[in-house]
């Protein structure tokens, strides 16, 4: 899942790269305030990438599942043949002891397989993030243009603000018209990355 931090560290890249912050704000400096977490969970560019990186993160899950599924068959056998073994018994057992160690050599790969997509989805949202700031940032330049502000700021880092300092409604709107999608793309690592 896309984690929201993610995204708010995005925004608030957008954000610095618009503006910079001054020691001190000069009086009839104009100061407009943005509410993050609004325009990521609001903004059909935030759902966007909400949805496209949940169906990449499932697609990978489902790739997983017969061999997790197989797993778990190979792991019940093993406990039933084990069940009433003594463990010189099961040392003595050649084929008993073949056995689990593919059991275990196959558990390690679906480790390094769950590894490899796990770190496959944070360069996918990595990326994604990349793109989703990108987009939002043109619309806060003009937004800042459009209320002849000098300075944009996070509503988190406002402690209190006159509602008409407020403009995420029109970031929202803005971003809407011009980048309702973003283009996600999974990431897939080299085969050899995973050895």
């Amino acid at each position: 899942m896309l984690h929201v931090k993610t995204l708010l560290a995005a925004f608030a890249l957008a954000i610095a790269s618009v503006t910079t912050a001054a020691p001190a704000v000069a009086q009839g400096t104009k100061i407009v305030v943005v509410d993050q977490a609004r325009v990521l969970n609001e903004s059909r560019a935030g759902k966007d990438i909400r949805t496209k990186i949940d169906t990449i993160e499932n697609e990978m899950k489902r790739e997983l599942e017969p061999t997790a599924q197989t797993l778990e068959t190979m792991g019940k056998s093993l406990e039933a043949k084990t069940a009433n073994m003594t463990p010189e018994a099961m040392r003595s057992d050649e084929a008993l002891r073949t056995e689990a160690q593919n059991y275990q050599t196959k558990l390690v790969e679906l480790s390094q397989q769950r590894d490899k997509r796990a770190t496959e989805l944070a360069i996918t949202e990595r990326k994604a993030t990349i793109a989703f700031s990108q987009a939002l940032k043109p619309v806060l330049d003009q937004v800042m243009s459009e209320n002849s502000a000098q300075i944009m700021m996070s509503a988190s880092d406002v402690m209190i603000a006159l509602p008409a300092t407020d403009v995420t409604d029109t970031v929202i709107q803005k971003l809407d018209a011009q980048s309702p999608t973003i283009a996600v793309t999974r990431e897939r690592l080299p085969e050899q990355a995973q050895q």
